[in-house]
């Protein structure tokens, strides 16, 4: 890992580009956005083979556009590289979809890479050799879940072709992307991302494009519009660790990211930096969608390759089911955007599974209260829908999507019969009461806690929840035993006295993990 130490001044915007473009290839650790914390805010600023002749794979789309689709451990780690060597992971990228089975060699042609970045001359090839020869230097490391990490190249080969013995007589850079990626990029089901590549490819400077991705996948595309990070984390995922070890230099970074993602995204930010003593440590970022944008690149017909019209068909069709699906359980969310994020086919089976959970917890007296929030659950957690499986004489242990979905059912009951028994103790305060919970509110939570829910107009999940954790800590609610614990609660219930003990442990492992 090559990092630097010590105090650097400002750099002019000459000296930012050449970082930005001229990167030494490393890698370092990677940790997840740390928490929101109630901490005095003092705002910083704000602002020799045969080529490959076999069809392009139509990729990915996003609301129509080609786009990079990449586990989000993936979209987050420490990466370090040149602009132009980022752009063309990103090209490469583009071509993987989700559902693939293999990662196949990617074949990009100069013509492509030239028409898409405005390069004209015989430099095109040597720019493309420079960043295909950087881009086998670069190694990756990724966090996983239990706090490993994991560390490998991004491509395995690179392979020039003059194109004197294709078919269409283009030369071409042909990437083989390293077979450690595949969990990162193939068959993904939960916690993924996909950023549009036009948005991605149209910033000016390596700096600007990772804060893009990481902001993108952990604002959920802007859905999350509050985010939280440590300073050197965040300069660690852009592969500035050892660099701008002033803030007040960090923030010329993002002052130039804030320019380029209100001109060519669709998202926008604002940011504040946290004192921690006397040194600025953290940073929070307000995200926001963008209406008005323009990416600056335009992708060729031969990238931005259109879906079949019969495609596009079916999947109207399929989007409307999934639309009207939602609508008759009381979806309060935008619809068209839960459609567009977890994909038609995932809405209607979870939405058709949750029906045939409900049923059951009917029969045994234990009915899911909370149908909407349930599918919600379902879907944010990446939980599929066990396959039929034959009916057989014995016990049979459940499986582990089963497991999941047992305690997403429990976790939802909890946390609704928790809300339901702090609003009959609201509704038992007086009104001086009532509004001594708001001062301590206001005095209590964070800022930006606070705007959100006095932008919903004090009401909505998220005063509920800090309205009760401030009653509880202040003695206007005393919960009962068991509703302090998701544990005590199924003890209380004997939720899962019909399942074998190993099942129960199981069940019991997984609520904990998400509580």
């Amino acid at each position: 890992m090559v990092v630097g130490y010590g105090v650097m001044a400002r750099p002019s915007e000459r000296e930012a580009t050449n970082d930005d473009t001229r990167r030494e290839a490393g890698s370092g650790p990677v940790a997840e956005p740390s928490p929101a914390k109630d901490v005095g805010a003092v705002r910083a600023r704000a602002k020799p083979k045969a080529a490959r002749t076999t069809p392009r794979r139509v990729p990915e789309r996003r609301g129509g556009r080609v786009a990079v689709t990449q586990a989000n451990p993936l979209a987050l780690s420490r990466q370090e590289m040149g602009l132009l060597t980022k752009r063309l992971l990103v090209l490469a990228l583009s071509d993987i979809t989700r559902d693939d089975h293999d990662l196949e060699p990617i074949r990009i042609t100069a013509w492509e890479y030239a028409q898409i970045f405005n390069i004209r001359g015989k430099s095109i090839y040597s720019r493309i050799e420079e960043s295909a020869r950087e881009l086998l230097e670069q190694t990756v490391q990724v966090k996983e879940a239990n706090g490993d990490w994991v560390m490998f190249q991004w491509v395995s080969e690179a392979r020039y072709d003059s194109g004197r013995d294709s078919r269409d007589k283009l030369a071409c850079i042909e990437l083989k992307i390293h077979e450690k990626l595949k969990p990162y990029l193939l068959q993904l089901r939960r916690d993924f991302s996909i950023i549009p590549t036009d948005q991605l490819l149209s910033f000016e400077g390596f700096n600007s494009m990772r804060l893009f991705e990481v902001l993108y996948t952990a604002s959920y595309g802007g859905e999350k519009p509050y985010l939280h990070f440590d300073v050197d984390d965040l300069k660690r995922r852009l592969g500035l660790d050892g660099k701008y070890e002033r803030f007040k230099d960090f923030t010329y970074v993002l002052d130039r990211a804030q320019q380029e993602f209100a001109r060519y995204t669709c998202l926008t930010f604002e940011y504040e930096g946290i004192k921690v003593g006397r040194k600025y440590q953290q940073v929070d970022i307000h995200i926001a969608k963008n209406d008005v944008f323009k990416p600056r690149v335009r992708l060729p017909e031969s990238i931005a390759r259109r879906v079949p019209r019969e495609a596009d068909a079916e999947a109207r069709l399929k989007a409307l089911q999934a639309r009207d699906l939602l609508a008759d359980i009381g979806w309060t969310l935008d619809p068209d955007a839960t459609v567009k994020r977890y994909g038609p086919q995932r809405v209607i089976d979870i939405v058709r599974y949750a029906h045939s959970l409900q049923r059951k917890a009917e029969a045994t007296g234990r009915p899911i209260f909370n149908l909407p929030g349930f599918v919600h659950s379902l879907l944010q957690q990446g939980i599929e829908p066990p396959a039929a499986e034959p009916e057989s004489g014995g016990e049979q242990r459940l499986s582990r999507e089963a497991v999941r979905s047992v305690a997403a059912s429990i976790n939802d009951s909890f946390h609704q019969h928790r809300r339901q028994r702090a609003q009959a103790a609201w509704d038992e305060l007086v009104s001086e009461q009532q509004e001594l919970v708001r001062t301590l509110m206001q005095a209590t939570l964070h800022r930006f806690t606070l705007e959100r829910i006095e932008r919903d107009g004090w009401l909505g999940a998220l005063f509920e929840i800090s309205r009760l954790d401030v009653m509880q800590g202040h003695g206007f609610l005393n919960l009962p035993v068991h509703l302090r614990t998701v544990a005590a609660y199924v003890e209380h219930y004997g939720l899962l006295s019909e399942y074998q003990p190993d099942d129960r442990r199981r069940v019991l492992a997984e609520l904990e993990d998400d509580d």
